[in-house]
């Protein structure tokens, strides 16, 4: 092996090893629709945010029913004092000497030490704990549904962003065809014009149309970053991250009904299961107010030591059996009772809108997606119709009984019928993930 080969294929390994790791960071990520909503599922900030208030509401409820629990406390003191001592005097009464007698009391110990440990049970509290612990579970059921809603706006936001980014590929492409297109009648009309068969303006037309259709590419391409950049904001991924989307705009059936789906978003969109749960949690607010105007029974059990030192430290139990009751509180107990009563109230009404909210929203999205399969059929056969005239227009050019206006007229309307066919097959799935948001089934 002579030196030149040697070099060269030192060379060649110095740069696979060099750029190896560049090769390997700037590979594109392929994603499906299924794995764009598990990646955003489980980077996303928002959601992030959002399931802290879960775990909030959860501990709520640890604490709700904790305070069912017997309490057990011990507590301890230290105290020194500073009594000074006493002197007694009175007269002698056993002679005249000494005519006093006097006696000197010191001071106690100056040091007191105390003990106590307790156990306190609340025997019964009137509904108190009780209605805390329900009004608990509902909020946490509640902050369970917020969570579930916005967990399905994320998903929809970025599957949305998704069918914008293979909207863009769709877009490139087309553009990528109307300029081979225009490129193409570019090379007919020069050489017509060579021929003597046409005239210099229609090269002048041509490139022009080539002019255009390069602006066009380059403003799919954009859009592409664009919607690229923003997938990756949902997904909490590096913005500059290259994309490879791995699935199409093909077309997505919707089966079932409008009454079907109607049914399915009342039974389980999660604004309706927070509502519900709301109005437990003011079902529950009604009895924890009446327990206010009941009495409370408490059971409580203590052993005390106290003394000056440890050694010399007397004990002692002790067991107490509490009642409590509020004889009048100046009508506060009766106007939290009412408030609670309008608040259930109130969220009746609007567990009647919010069902009207949804319906509306589904029966809304069936008709879209009933539109959109509608121009998807129109936006398809206007590009067959639309190639088969650009086809028509090209031979006629060609055999010379066509004008360059028709073929670049003809080949604009073709790119216009892609770009709508695009545009369908963009709305068709679009309005496809609306249902799904609407009727609660991502």
């Amino acid at each position: 092996m002579n030196r030149w080969v040697l070099h060269s294929i030192l060379s060649a390994v110095l740069f696979v090893a060099v750029s190896a790791p560049v090769l390997a960071q700037a590979q594109p990520r392929r994603l499906s629709t299924a794995d764009v909503a598990a990646v955003a599922l489980q980077n996303n900030l928002q959601l992030r945010a959002a399931a802290f208030e879960v775990a909030v509401a959860e501990a709520q409820l640890a604490q709700a029913r904790g305070a069912r629990m017997p309490q057990v406390v011990v507590s301890g003191s230290y105290t020194r004092q500073g009594l000074p001592g006493q002197t007694l005097s009175f007269p002698n009464p056993f002679g005249p000497v000494p005519p006093v007698i006097t006696f000197t009391i010191p001071p106690p110990d100056p040091n007191l030490l105390a003990l106590r440990l307790a156990l306190q049970f609340p025997l019964y509290t009137g509904g108190r704990l009780e209605s805390q612990i329900v009004l608990a579970e509902a909020n946490l059921r509640g902050a369970r549904a917020v969570f579930e809603r916005i967990k399905e706006q994320i998903v929809f936001a970025a599957q949305q962003t998704y069918l914008q980014a293979l909207l863009g590929q769709e877009n490139v492409a087309a553009a990528a065809r109307a300029r081979e297109s225009a490129a193409e009648n570019l090379r007919v009309a020069r050489a017509r014009v060579q021929s003597g068969a046409a005239p210099q303006f229609d090269v002048v037309q041509a490139e022009v149309t080539v002019a255009r259709a390069e602006q066009s590419a380059l403003a799919a391409e954009t859009s592409v970053r664009s919607a690229h950049a923003d997938l990756n904001a949902l997904l909490n991924l590096p913005l500059d991250a290259p994309i490879a989307p791995a699935d199409t705009l093909a077309p997505q059936p919707v089966d079932g009904m409008v009454l079907d789906a109607i049914a399915r978003a009342l039974r389980d969109r999660p604004e309706l299961v927070e509502v519900r749960s709301r109005m437990e949690a003011a079902r529950a607010s009604i009895e924890l107010a009446a327990s206010g105007g009941r009495p409370s029974l408490t059971l409580s059990a203590g052993y005390d030591l106290s003394g000056s030192s440890p050694a010399s430290m007397d004990s002692g139990w002790s067991v107490t059996l509490g009642v409590t009751l509020l004889i009048s509180d100046g009508g506060v107990t009766r106007e939290r009772i009412r408030e609670a009563e309008l608040r259930l109230a109130q969220l009746r009404v609007l567990e009647a809108r919010t069902r009207q909210t949804v319906e509306l929203e589904v029966r809304q999205a069936w008709l879209s997606q009933e539109q959109a399969a509608g121009q998807l059929d129109l936006a398809a056969k206007a590009v067959e119709q639309a190639r088969e005239a650009a086809r028509l227009a090209a031979v006629r050019y060609q055999a010379g009984v066509g004008t360059s206006l028709e073929v670049i007229s003809a080949q604009t309307v073709l790119a216009e019928a892609e770009l709508g066919l695009a545009s369908a097959r963009f709305g068709q799935n679009l309005a496809r993930l609306r249902i799904l948001l609407a009727t609660g089934a991502f």
